[in-house]
Formats: C-alpha cells, structure tokens, sequence
C-alpha cells in the first residue's frame, strides 16, 4: 500500500509539472486512481475479514482451553500442561506437584441463594486464587468447584506448609446478596514422579487424596498407594483387572461355616480375593461387578472352580473331605458351558460331587428364571448341592422357588445382624427357616458376629451358621491347619466312641 501511495503520488508530481495534460494521461490518471480506490477499499475488506477470522480462531481455541466463567484454564489445557511438564523432566529433571482444591459444601450455596449466587462466589474465589499464586504457577478450574494448580518446585518449596498458607487465605468469608459466607476447603496433592506416569495418573491421584482428606476431616493431604487403593475409580480397575487376568493374580480364602446338627462336618465358604501389594487388596464387592460388565467373570469363576476342587482332591488324599461352597455370577447361569466344564473337572479329579455346593443370589436367578432353572438342574444331575445365597434381598416368588432345584437357602446378612433387636427380621428369618424346611432345603444364616446371636439362630432351627463368631476368612495355609485340627478332634472323639 505504501509503494502505490508513493507511486501515485510521485505519478501526481509529474502530472502537476507538465505544462500541458493529454487527454490519454489525464485518462490514465483516472483509472490509476480510480483503481487505487478500489485495490484500497479490497485491501482493507481483505484485512478487515483476516483479523476477524484470527480473532474467531484465537477465541475458539481459548474456549476450548479455559473456562467461560472464571477464565482459568480448563481441565483439558491443564492436561496438557502437565504433560508438557512430564516431557520436560527428561531434560531438566525438574520434579513438580498437582494440588486440587476443593471447595466444601458447595452444593449447599447452590442450594440456599442459587445457581447465579454459587457462580459469583466460584468467580470470587477464583479471583482469591489469582492473588495469592504467583504468576508462574499454572491455576485451572477442572470441575465445578475444584480448581487444581501446578507446583513446579516441590523441592524449593515446602509443600504442606504451602498448602496450609493458601487455605489459610482463602478460608476467609465472599459476599452473596450482601451475606458473608465462610467457605472451607479440602487439598489433595500427588507428585510427580513418585504418585504417577501420566498427566492423567498424577491429576487422579490428587483428586483421590483430596477425597481422603476429606474421608478422615483433614484439610489436606499428599497421595500414598498403600492407603488409597480403595478410590480407584472404575475405569482404572477394569484397566488393572485385565492385567491381573493374565497371571489370574488372586488368592482364594475359606471361611469355615457352623455345621449345627452335624458338628464333624466341615463346611467352608470359598471367597476370592485380589491382592495389590503392602497389604491392601480390592474388595469383590467392586471388582465382580466389573468383571461381569468386562466379560471376564466367567474365566474368574472357572478359574475358582478349578482351584477349589484341585484342593479338595489334596484334602481327599490327606483323608479330609470338608464342604465347600462357590459363589456363582449371573453371567456363570446364563452360560451353557459351565456345566461341561464343571463336569470335566469332576471327572479329572475324581471328587464326591457331593462335596461341592454352588450359590447363586436371589437377584441373578430371578433375572432369567426358566434360563436359570434348565442350567441349575443340568448342574444338579452332576450331583452337585445348589444354594440360594442373600435370599430375601430379591423378589422371587414361591411358585419360581419350588420349581428350582434348590438344596439350601441362605438368609441375607441385613436380616440377622439385627434380628435380636428387630421383631419385624426376627418373623422374616422365622417363616425362612419354616418355608425352607417346608421345601426340604437347610437355611443358612449369615453375618452371625456374636455368640448370643448364634444360639438364638439355632434355637429357632437354622441348619448352619456363618460370620465372624465362629470364624473369620483365612487363607489356604490357615484353612489346612483348621481342618486337620478339627480332622484330628473327630478322630479322638471317634476312636472314644
């Protein structure tokens, strides 16, 4: 543009200087203006539309990058960040710590003044944040009231007393519609490289620390791996179970069970447990339930199959036949070739059927009733016992429960352990146990935790007793001790008879 001002400007001299202007120059000289009008008015059109589509773009990518309402970075930018730093600690070796900070209660602001109030008070404290971290330290708003911010010298600095100053200042009362409002917070924080391998390992971790803080009332708290192994969220555990899978990483205990009209008879309950190092494991409350939406329950439940009668063939040569019983998934009943297989194994290891019972929840059977009772009583012709387990938490009816081809029936814990305080579970038990012996099936019941509970049961007629009264789960080792003593008192009291 400067050039053709110049140019037509220079043009313009000449044209002033000449005593006499043709009629062809004075016609060029309009067209060369004319033509500079336009090429202006395109440039600055063009230049005009440049800027807006720059200006659209950068805004774009800020939106995708921060937050709308405090103008913070985002999760997704704060990803990035920490992966940033990750790859520049292969250089640099420079360490760092991920603080969450989250804000208590915050549902209750909502709740009292409404949303427009809780997004002041999350703009205010957002802004509190902002003076107290230096300009160095990344600051993000990762969810609704939980910021997360990057502290890049966790040597140089000293974390917890960090943490404990910025609560400090920020545990000081924001204003709603004229009200001050005292807000607390709790802190997770995990470091790198010590609590993770990836920006999203080291996020998580913060955040679970943060929520143990806030389980045991603390304001804060750094991330340890043998305490926290219970906030594993569940796309991590699948991700963990399918490890586990390829070796089968997991270990079998026995609970023993009462046997009140057979005393010499051993029973124990088979429970299967995942071990995770330093003495933590995952319960099988939250680990099942993932492995049957995975698909991978029913090589879990052979895989129990298969150790469990290995060791009742052990048992058998040493002389001992204990009980047993395996817990069976929904999935296992809605699959045909569990009772091949299971009849394999028998064969293969030349145990008494009799020896083994299966237990299935009322919940899993009652899913699939005709499905259920064609494998239960394929299952059954193998001469294996079949149980109904935590009868009484599902809905069957009595015309579906007659027609299974049920031996035992196993009153759900919630029933028993307040049955002496409880008239209204003490008639649940007692018409069970009734409506049990009425079928020909024994009752079980569960959760038994002292011995003036367990007398009662037995009292009033149930069969077996289970719970920590009578015994707690072991493992194999403490499983054969227990069962040579008892192999050895019914020996002694055999050999006096």
């Amino acid at each position: 543009m400067l050039g053709f001002v110049l140019g037509y400007v220079v043009f313009t001299a000449y044209m002033a200087m000449t005593p006499k202007v043709s009629v062809i120059e004075f016609i060029v000289s309009m067209v060369f203006f004319g033509g500079g009008i336009f090429c202006v008015m395109i440039f600055s059109v063009v230049s005009q539309s440049m800027e807006r589509i720059a200006f659209a773009e950068f805004q774009q990518r800020h939106n995708e990058s921060h937050d709308s309402l405090t103008g913070l970075p985002n999760r997704r930018f704060l990803l990035q960040t920490i992966n940033q730093h990750i790859s520049d600690f292969e250089t640099t070796q420079q360490r760092f710590a991920v603080a969450t900070v989250d804000i208590n209660n915050f549902n209750h602001i909502n709740e009292i003044f409404g949303h427009q109030a809780g997004d002041s008070v999350l703009y205010q404290y957002s802004e509190r944040l902002r003076e107290f971290v230096e300009q160095d330290i990344f600051l993000a708003r990762t969810s609704g009231n939980r910021f997360t911010f990057i502290i890049t010298s966790p040597e140089t600095t000293n974390v917890t007393q960090y943490i404990e100053t910025i609560q400090a200042y920020l545990d000081h009362p924001l204003t709603i519609n004229d009200h001050d409002v005292n807000l607390t917070s709790t802190v997770g924080v995990a470091l790198y490289p010590e609590h993770g391998a990836t920006a999203e390992d080291i996020l998580k971790r913060s955040e679970i620390a943060m929520y143990s803080a806030k389980r045991i009332q603390v304001p804060y708290a750094v991330y340890e791996a043998a305490s926290y192994r219970q906030f594993y969220d569940k796309v991590e555990l699948a991700q963990m179970l399918q490890v586990a899978m390829e070796n089968m990483d997991f270990d079998l205990y026995f609970q023993p069970v009462l046997n009140v009209n057979k005393t010499h008879k051993t029973t124990f309950e088979v429970l299967i447990r995942w071990p995770l190092g330093n003495g933590c494991s995952v319960s099988p409350d939250e680990f099942i339930p993932i492995a049957e939406q995975t698909n991978v329950i029913q090589q879990i439940t052979r895989w129990v199959l298969k150790k469990t009668i290995t060791q009742l063939a052990e048992w058998s040569e040493k002389g001992m036949s204990p009980h047993v019983q395996v817990n069976l998934s929904v999935k296992d009943i809605e699959d045909d070739s569990l009772e091949p297989f299971l009849s394999q194994l028998l064969k293969d290891y030349t145990i008494d059927p009799s020896q083994l019972t299966l237990e299935i929840t009322e919940t899993s059977m009652m899913q699939n009733p005709k499905k259920a009772q064609t494998v239960l009583e394929k299952i059954k012709k193998l001469g294996v016992s079949l149980s109904i387990d935590d009868f009484g938490t599902g809905f069957s009816s009595l015309s579906i429960l007659s027609n299974m081809p049920i031996d035992e029936i196993k009153i759900d814990r919630s029933f028993v352990t307040d049955l002496l305080y409880s008239s209204n579970h003490e008639a649940i038990v007692r018409s069970t146990i009734y409506l049990a012996h009425s079928l020909e099936c024994s009752v079980v019941a569960e959760g038994v935790e002292t011995e003036a509970l367990g007398q009662y049961l037995m009292s009033i007629g149930c069969d077996k007793i289970q719970g920590f009264w009578y015994g707690r789960p072991m493992n194999l080792a403490q499983a054969d001790t227990w069962l040579r003593d008892v192999h050895m008192i019914n020996h002694r009291v055999a050999s006096q008879n």
